[in-house]
């Protein structure tokens, strides 16, 4: 009896530390995200006060006005851009990898593995080491931006859309992902599909990709973040105000005297909020397609 009452004290016991645990690790994800909204409601110079205060003595609403409107060609245009880059981008993106993670997972042909194999091996190589490659490719690219044949005479895909997102559409990560999910499918679906007749095309678009919508939305969602968040990239490929994205107008929040921290958290406050409202929106199917995709294969 005594031990079945130090079994059931000890599990309450492990439960309880593990629910505290839980709770220090979201305060510890969601704490810098209220600290923003806050510092982005304060003065400038509450926000440089020691010791620093919780909530805004005054709040300043305006600090969001004013971060829309202060960079010389308006964070409107800025956040045009990064939904141009994001939305269509992610689009072109699921147009290419799609079908190669089909053609990987359906057709048996001579070298499959091993190109399913570099596809992989791809995502081993620092993203820092392809900038110069690829700024050099967007560049040369023949018969585009004023180019010749070979590449020379213009700036190819240079301070254009198409720069910022062409290098990126046959992304390995995306096509690992929709590979994992297509696996997950019963091959009789493919099996009767060919015995009917059915077209490849057809089979892909109106029985394939509505089984592992999940799987496609997930991927869907992390090319959008991953195209939203980018800065490295569009700063290095464009050189006009009026294409740059909102993570480099953030950058016009800091000046040589230092950042100015009210505008600048106002402005990270609406460039996230877009981001978390999709997340919420889409996140059913998200832990769907995370949980579906697996490992298999």
């Amino acid at each position: 009896m005594n031990d079945s009452v130090g079994t059931s004290r000890s599990s309450k016991m492990m439960w309880m530390i593990v629910w505290i645990g839980v709770v220090a690790l979201a305060f510890c994800v969601v704490f810098p995200f209220v600290w923003m909204i806050l510092t982005s409601l304060k003065s400038a110079e509450e926000i440089n006060r020691m010791p620093p205060t919780w909530l805004p003595e005054v709040w300043h609403f305006k600090n969001y006005v004013e971060a829309w409107l202060k960079p010389e060609s308006t964070f409107e245009r800025y956040f045009v851009n990064t939904v141009i880059i994001a939305g269509v981008g992610t689009a072109l993106q699921l147009l290419v990898c799609v079908p190669i993670a089909f053609a990987i997972t359906h057709f048996s042909f001579r070298g499959r593995n091993l190109i399913f194999m570099i596809v992989v091996i791809t995502m081993l190589i620092p993203y820092d080491v392809t900038l110069v490659p690829n700024f050099v490719t967007m560049r040369h690219i023949p018969l585009a931006g004023g180019n010749n044949w070979a590449g020379d005479g213009g700036q190819g895909f240079y301070d254009s859309y198409m720069g910022m997102m062409l290098p990126f559409l046959a992304e390995a990560f995306t096509i690992f992902l929709l590979r994992q999910a297509f696996l997950s499918v019963q091959k009789e679906y493919w099996e009767a599909a060919q015995v009917d007749g059915m077209s490849n095309r057809r089979y892909l678009w109106t029985v394939l990709l509505p089984l592992v919508l999940p799987s496609l939305i997930t991927t869907a969602l992390l090319a959008f973040i991953g195209k939203w968040n980018g800065v490295l990239w569009p700063l290095l490929i464009t050189s006009s105000e009026s294409l740059r994205p909102l993570q480099v107008g953030l950058l016009y929040f800091v000046s040589e005297e230092g950042p100015n921290f009210h505008h600048l958290m106002a402005a990270a406050t609406f460039t996230i909020a877009p981001i978390v409202l999709l997340y919420l929106f889409a996140q059913r199917w998200f832990h769907q397609g995370i949980t579906s995709a697996g490992l298999k294969g």
